[in-house]
């Protein structure tokens, strides 16, 4: 069903909402746990999730299980576990190497498949520890019916392939390998499934691709590299992808000794002509000290989502220097965020804190109340037609994961069974807005065939008494 049949009988039902005069003093949304999906097996590890609302359906990178995980979120429960072939890498860290694990990242492509990222197979000695690359990282491409897998993409790296976005009517995604051994970025046909743009470097050696930094000095000569490469989304309104670095490392002539950098945001133009359009420099000063999520929101909105003690709301308009539109206070410490124009908010997974930051996406993009999640729940997603949130937690006898032993998560009270099996958390606000209505602007949301359509306002509580 196509986004435009889909969201018609949106149109109706917001009809009063967009005729109604504010009364009464508004509340904030207030989320909670809904429902709680068992994953068989458990989760101790994971990474990206994603959702397309048009097919009802929410797809998670399940390392613990080397599965991409299934759920309907008609009616919140697991179809699949989808495994692939060749293998998923899987929880791999042999002495603590880095960037071995998959699957990584995922979205859906045409709301008939899958894409996952997945790691390289890698045999390696122990200390002093030598790897060797059997089979390079890969894009692997799995059909929602069948859970058969169609095509492994080959992009190269010798660590990980991680996150990706696509371009859905110029039918090409784009694929970032972050770990500085590879540090490239890979652009890829999805009807033809063939690679149309094939390591661009981000280490200052791709002339398309050099990075450069407003605001502070870089010597004559000198390399500007990324360090880390995280969430993109693309950009209708600008036409252009749009990328998180969360640090530089500024590389002289000599070769060292390197200076630390700011983290940026890529603006990167589309094919034929790939390269960098715009590099926004995000100065330490705002609190933002690592733009890690990105999410693009209404108006000129991009929300970043960082490390240190704020996230970010910054115009995609941004030259140089990003211009701020609002400073989210406390919501740092963030990976993956996500923009949900069906009730106009943004999510903020604050994984080192243990919360989920929600906001509104208003003139003042408004800070709601944060969600208590679990410390390591990093991922966010949202189904646009039902704002049902999805946050993955995983076990709470997970190192790292709980200040107390035994602690309770969203799965389950403090000891139980649940607790210990991890989950994927739905949360809903019962004073939720409701704004998904055809109308303008168009936003690209969801990453399948059809615009989807925000519209321009949102009342506050739509469905309050």
């Amino acid at each position: 069903m196509s986004k435009g049949k889909l969201l018609a009988g949106f149109a109706g039902a917001a009809l009063p909402c967009l005729l109604a005069f504010a009364t009464a003093a508004q509340s904030d949304e207030v989320y909670s746990v809904f429902r709680v999906i068992p994953v068989p097996g458990g989760l101790t590890s994971f990474d990206i999730a994603f959702v397309d609302a048009n097919i009802n359906t929410f797809v998670l990178a399940d390392r613990t299980n080397k599965s991409v995980d299934v759920v309907d979120t008609n009616s919140n429960v697991m179809t699949h576990q989808y495994t692939a072939s060749p293998p998923f890498r899987g929880v791999f860290n042999p002495l603590g190497l880095a960037g071995a694990s998959g699957p990584n990242g995922v979205i859906i492509v045409d709301q008939r498949e899958v894409w996952a990222t997945d790691a390289p197979v890698l045999t390696c000695t122990p200390a002093p520890q030598v790897c060797t690359v059997v089979t390079p990282s890969s894009v692997k491409v799995i059909d929602l019916v069948s859970g058969i897998t169609t095509h492994t993409i080959d992009t190269g790296g010798v660590r990980r392939t991680d996150e990706l976005c696509e371009h859905v009517k110029g039918e090409t995604v784009l694929v970032a390998n972050d770990n500085e051994l590879d540090n490239f970025l890979t652009f890829i046909n999805t009807e033809t499934y063939s690679v149309i743009g094939t390591k661009h470097k981000l280490d200052g050696t791709d002339a398309n691709f050099k990075i450069t930094l407003t605001g502070v000095s870089v010597p004559a000569g000198a390399k500007v590299a990324a360090v880390g490469i995280e969430q993109c989304k693309f950009n209708p309104r600008m036409n252009a992808y749009y990328l998180a670095i969360p640090a530089t490392s500024i590389i002289p002539v000599s070769g060292s000794p390197t200076t630390p950098g700011p983290g940026v945001v890529l603006k990167i133009g589309i094919h034929p002509n790939f390269h960098i359009q715009q590099t926004i420099t995000v100065p330490t000063s705002t609190g933002c000290t690592g733009p890690a999520g990105l999410a693009i929101g209404p108006d000129h909105q991009i929300l970043l989502g960082c490390g240190g003690t704020n996230s970010l709301v910054i115009d995609d308009r941004s030259v140089g220097t990003a211009t701020i539109i609002k400073t989210q206070l406390s919501e740092g410490g963030a990976d993956e965020v996500w923009y949900n124009p069906g009730d106009n908010s943004y999510f903020i997974a604050r994984s080192s804190v243990g919360k989920l930051g929600v906001s509104d996406a208003t003139g003042t993009t408004e800070q709601d109340a944060d969600v208590t999640t679990t410390i390591g729940s990093h991922v966010v997603a949202a189904d646009m037609t039902r704002n049902q949130i999805y946050v993955p937690v995983r076990s709470n006898t997970v190192t790292g994961t709980c200040t107390v032993a035994g602690c309770a998560t969203l799965c389950g009270a403090a000891g139980s069974t649940a607790a210990a099996q991890g989950c994927i958390a739905v949360l809903t606000a019962p004073n939720d807005d409701k704004c998904l209505a055809q109308g303008m602007p168009v936003l690209d949301h969801d990453d399948g065939d059809d615009p989807v359509f925000m519209r321009t306002r949102c009342r506050d509580n739509d469905n309050a008494p």
